[in-house]
């Protein structure tokens, strides 16, 4: 019952001087709700990384091709003329048994007709593994076979948006696209995958305007995408039309990139390292290819992402150092203009233990309801960050319950000094003031 009788009397001081009460709580207040919206964003953040990585696969490595540096053109064209090929792919799968996937794809030029119009599209030639190793999900039809492969069929998967294009709203499967000047029935359409533009961390490529085809035929009947820096002299530049037109065998032929799956990311490096050895062999050292590990991607991000909560939160926690220090000069403030009460309170019985109870709990009390007025505040913000900002916010139970306990511990620890100071007053000398 004591304990009730001291909070209604700390929510009538707070309601007897309400401005003095606001002006308290303003320190707290920023406080909690620049803690809330820290930590929505942070975890807004952290949701968004981790959608990435399931698309990127947190159990793969992705091999891609680069472009060469002029100053080593020469000699990439001398010892590693075709980049990336399809025999690096076979070479890794070989010498790296404990990969379960190894797939190749290569970026193709081929204009792309559907219902007497062009269709903006990208080609790739590829296997049957690409669906499982890039989490593509197949909303209609099938995607591309080994059997398709062997056979060199002539049929394609196309994206939502290349669906949209070309078909509208009418059911693409077992229809007829042109790639190149030849006709490839479709066998599949890919599932959309929502992308927001500029926004991907991991460059993520919108996989909604791909086209996909067995990479038998694309290596055979198409030209490869070139991403090789070609040198400025005109014999070498002719030297290198030349070798374009030229058909090396199937093993020599570029790709665009190789991914490589393994059991789960702990071996990612090991298959990283594995393929480094092989690529460096095999290409003898031209850097024309980056390794990509997304496990690694994420670790960065999640780094990044505690240095940003490490500086949102000492901001943060200088707000509440600030609106301490004004509760504790309030409170102070308050005992000296309260010696009256105190010492009536303390003729009639009460210990110095209720004394301190009671400023501790009108201390609580406004700190608490800071701490409210701050988290409402804190979604607020976090709501109008992701409405206007579109930056993804989530805002968590454990975040706001944080929030009010480090309000509660602030209230007591800025408290504990004045109410330790009401207690030490003497009845007498507080009646004397009186």
């Amino acid at each position: 019952m004591k304990i009730w009788s001291a909070i209604l009397t700390g929510v009538g001081e707070l309601l007897g001087h309400k401005l003095r009460s606001l002006l308290t709580m303003l320190g707290v207040i920023f406080g909690i709700g620049s803690v809330i919206a820290m930590v929505s964003i942070g975890a807004g953040a952290r949701q968004e990384a981790l959608e990435e990585i399931k698309l990127m696969g947190i159990n793969v490595i992705q091999v891609n091709r680069k472009s060469v540096s002029s100053d080593l053109a020469r000699q990439a064209e001398k010892d590693s003329p075709n980049g990336l090929t399809y025999g690096d792919a076979l070479a890794i799968k070989d010498l790296y048994p404990a990969a379960q996937l190894v797939v190749p794809a290569c970026r193709v030029v081929a204009n792309v007709q559907a219902g007497g119009k062009m269709i903006p599209a990208k080609v790739f030639g590829t296997t049957g593994d690409f669906s499982e190793a890039s989490r593509v999900q197949i909303a209609d039809g099938r995607f591309l076979d080994a059997g398709d492969l062997t056979a060199r069929s002539l049929v394609c998967v196309i994206g939502g948006d290349v669906k949209r294009e070309a078909f509208a709203f009418e059911n693409p499967v077992g229809r007829l696209i042109n790639l190149g000047g030849r006709d490839f029935r479709v066998i599949g359409v890919m599932a959309e995958r929502s992308i927001q533009a500029g926004r991907s961390r991991f460059a993520l490529r919108d996989m909604n305007q791909d086209i996909y085809l067995p990479v038998t035929i694309a290596l055979d009947d198409f030209q490869i995408y070139v991403e090789q820096a070609v040198p400025s002299d005109v014999g070498s530049f002719r030297h290198l039309l030349d070798r374009m037109m030229r058909r090396p065998p199937m093993e020599g032929r570029s790709v665009t990139q190789i991914i490589v799956q393994v059991a789960d990311e702990q071996q990612t490096f090991e298959a990283a390292h594995v393929a480094r050895r092989v690529l460096d062999r095999r290409h003898k050292e031209i850097p024309d290819y980056d390794i990509v590990i997304p496990a690694e991607l994420l670790r960065q991000s999640q780094q990044t992402q505690r240095i940003f909560n490490i500086v949102m939160g000492a901001i943060a926690s200088i707000s509440l150092l600030v609106g301490g220090i004004g509760i504790m000069n309030i409170m102070l403030a308050t005992v000296t203009q309260r010696q009256r009460e105190i010492g009536i309170r303390r003729c009639i019985g009460a210990s110095r233990a209720d004394i301190i109870r009671q400023f501790l709990i009108e201390c609580l009390v406004i700190t608490i309801v800071g701490g409210l007025i701050g988290v409402v505040m804190g979604v607020e913000m976090a709501r109008l960050i992701s409405t206007y900002a579109k930056w993804p916010t989530v805002v968590s139970g454990q975040a706001i319950l944080l929030s009010l306990a480090v309000a509660s511990i602030t209230g007591v620890v800025f408290g504990l000094y004045p109410a330790t100071r009401a207690a030490s007053i003497q009845p007498v000398e507080a009646l004397r003031s009186g």
